[in-house]
């Protein structure tokens, strides 16, 4: 028996590999998928049973990174004390202010009305140029009270994320501000301002480069091939300048595909898409060279015609 060629047993220790990197790729997009899908409640806390407190939950709706804002829904959830023995309305009128906010601050329940949720806005501070690195951070401060006018008594307010959005990694920390108090039966308690972060989550990271990975190749392979054709190494086939034609066209497709949809503009067009274009361009005039050096020539139309050529 005869062993295997050096450069055989080499061209199978190549294949494996690349087997292995494609497997491991795959492995860790699913993964980071796995990790990144939406839990049902983020560190949502409760209020203590028997206190008089409310607990505000904020639903994320959407992050809309174009316009810097994120949506969620505001509901409550008052303590047992504060509700009817039907524990769908409150006892007494009860009220919650947000702010800042787009829509309307002051969400006040009567005694006997169920309470209902809003969807509300705020501002978001951020950058959608750095995606898929970029993040959002949106500070709210809310409290409840109840009665009206100069009978309003605050109550101690709880305020938690529930739920998430779907690409998205939202957290949220508690802020204690010195200065910002509201007094309540009890005494003076601080005003509960939170900030709410959104990045985008690690599978959606995950994608966006792959996907930029996928399109940088594209240019590499057009590259090669019109080069091999421009030095004699092989056949130019006059159709393949359709196929990088096609491919200069289905670039910016494959990039408004991006998860999230980044903007003209951000740093992405600046480092990948733009030079994936000069790369396929610069394959296609290449091309076109090899063909115009390599080609076959037209025929006269007199030897067409069998007529001597003057």
């Amino acid at each position: 028996m005869t062993e295997l060629s050096p450069r055989p047993r080499r061209r199978r220790w190549l294949t494996v590999l690349v087997a292995v990197v494609a497997v491991v790729v795959y492995a860790v997009v699913v993964l980071l998928y796995a990790s990144g899908l939406r839990s049902s409640s983020n560190g949502c806390e409760t209020v203590i049973e028997g206190d008089d407190g409310v607990t505000v939950l904020l639903q994320p709706a959407a992050v809309q990174a174009a316009a810097q804002r994120l949506e969620f829904q505001v509901s409550l959830e008052p303590a047992k004390s504060l509700m009817s023995d039907d524990n769908y309305t409150p006892k007494h009128r009860i009220s919650l202010l947000t702010f800042p906010v787009d829509g309307t601050r002051v969400q006040s329940f009567a005694e006997g009305e169920a309470l209902a949720s809003s969807l509300q806005s705020d501002y978001a501070e951020g950058v959608v140029e750095e995606w898929p690195f970029d993040s959002y951070r949106s500070e709210l401060t809310t409290f409840a009270f109840t009665g009206e006018g100069a009978d309003r008594v605050a109550v101690p307010t709880v305020v938690c994320l529930h739920d998430s959005v779907p690409g998205w990694q939202l957290d949220i920390e508690r802020l204690d501000v010195t200065g910002n108090r509201v007094t309540v039966e009890s005494g003076e308690i601080p005003l509960p301002s939170v900030v709410i972060t959104a990045t985008r989550s690690a599978s959606t990271v995950a994608f966006g480069i792959v996907l930029l990975g996928l399109m940088a190749v594209v240019p590499v392979l057009v590259l090669f091939v019109a080069i091999s054709a421009y030095t004699g190494r092989r056949k130019v086939e006059a159709t393949l300048t359709s196929w990088i034609g096609a491919m200069i066209f289905a670039t910016i497709p494959l990039r408004n595909f991006l998860p999230g949809s980044p903007p003209v503009g951000s740093w992405i067009d600046y480092l990948v898409v733009l030079w994936v274009i000069v790369g396929l361009v610069t394959g296609l005039t290449i091309y076109i060279l090899a063909w115009n050096r390599w080609g076959t020539r037209a025929t006269p139309k007199s030897r067409e015609l069998g007529q001597p050529e003057h």
